[in-house]
């Protein structure tokens, strides 16, 4: 919900101090000599992987904004005492994965052949003045819920820290948005696989299929047996998505690339999801099961003759699924379970009438 009117009485305190060093409020996690996570301390958590190589270093996604982007960037060359950025590989376009490319000069960004698109987006809300307008008033109606919040929480030194965390997040951010940034959009795509030799590891870049967003990739370091998932493996519990874009093939998709990753012969001892700290390869198991049964399911369903009311009545998440937890009111995955059931109601149908 956006809150017109908050954007200018609160900018000119949240702006002073916008510039001040913001590394204190980054958060490094070393994996091994070549991974280490960062992420910005906040009221949630969304992490970029850093990886160094022969060649040189590599980032998965890069944050909100350039501003959000430079202190993080900063802590990771401190702790890999070095700089020759190499690679920037984008997971998808969606809030917190492409805004800092700009600040990687020289190195190649990459992405799925759908991902330009998928950024555009990023464009739209600098250059469409409506737009532009209620995201800033969105992101002051997020300081002013923080800065009140603040006070009730000053005897948790942990959470108050957070919530400090956050509201410099969007002092940042709204800076970024007030003066505009270059959005950098891939120069390297591709449409199925692609391999990124580094000299002492190999980044293999996997399409996983249109379902959280057009451009979703999963990232595999076999050197590192790492796993980067973006938002497809969201956190542990979070409810896997069939999007509005999906088709058929994709949901196949999903499974196969799931399967291929979940084979005994793929290494895996960390995985990374876009917004928890790291997960186990089993982690996958309960998504990979997810998307088979209710693929499965409708489809036996339909054959009954059910319609789309019966059919989500009888895949309830609770019942039906009770690994991944229930959405609250007002969080971003409220309802997703019902979209999800009713995106692949329209999928099924458009197989039939083919």
């Amino acid at each position: 919900m956006f809150r017109v009117g908050y954007l200018s009485l609160f900018l000119p305190a949240l702006l002073a101090g916008a510039g001040r060093d913001s590394t204190e409020h980054v958060r490094i996690e070393r994996l091994s000599e070549r991974v280490v996570l960062a992420y910005w301390i906040g009221t949630g958590r969304c992490n970029l992987t850093a990886i160094q190589s022969e060649k040189g270093l590599a980032i998965i996604d890069t944050e909100m904004s350039p501003r959000i982007m430079a202190p993080i960037k900063k802590r990771i060359e401190q702790v890999f005492g070095r700089d020759d950025w190499v690679y920037v590989i984008n997971t998808h376009a969606h809030m917190h994965h492409t805004g800092g490319n700009n600040l990687f000069k020289g190195a190649t960004v990459v992405g799925h052949d759908n991902l330009p698109e998928d950024m555009q987006w990023l464009v739209d809300k600098q250059t469409d003045p409506e737009r532009k307008s209620k995201d800033l008033d969105r992101a002051a109606w997020n300081l002013r819920n923080l800065q009140a919040l603040l006070p009730r929480i000053r005897t948790n030194r942990e959470a108050a820290h957070a919530i400090r965390g956050e509201i410099k997040f969007w002092q940042l951010y709204i800076q970024d948005m007030k003066e505009g940034y270059e959005v950098v959009k891939p120069s390297l795509t591709f449409a199925d696989r692609h391999t990124l030799d580094m000299g002492d590891l190999k980044l293999e870049l996997v399409f996983f299929g249109k379902g959280h967003s057009i451009s979703d990739i999963l990232i595999y370091v076999p050197q590192e047996k790492l796993l980067v998932t973006g938002a497809i493996i969201y956190q542990r519990a979070q409810l896997p998505e069939i999007g509005e874009q999906s088709e058929l093939k994709d949901v196949n998709r999903f499974l196969t690339v799931l399967n291929s990753f979940l084979a005994e012969d793929v290494q895996i001892n960390h995985v990374v999801p876009s917004h928890s700290p790291p997960l186990l390869k089993s982690d996958l198991v309960p998504v990979r099961d997810y998307y088979h049964k209710l693929l499965t399911g409708v489809r036996a369903a339909r054959q009954e003759g059910l319609n789309l009311s019966q059919v989500t009545e009888r895949f309830a998440l609770l019942t039906a699924f009770p690994n991944f937890r229930e959405p609250q009111p007002g969080q971003w995955d409220y309802g997703m379970q019902e979209r999800n059931i009713r995106n692949l109601w329209r999928i099924l149908n458009e197989q039939e009438k083919e």
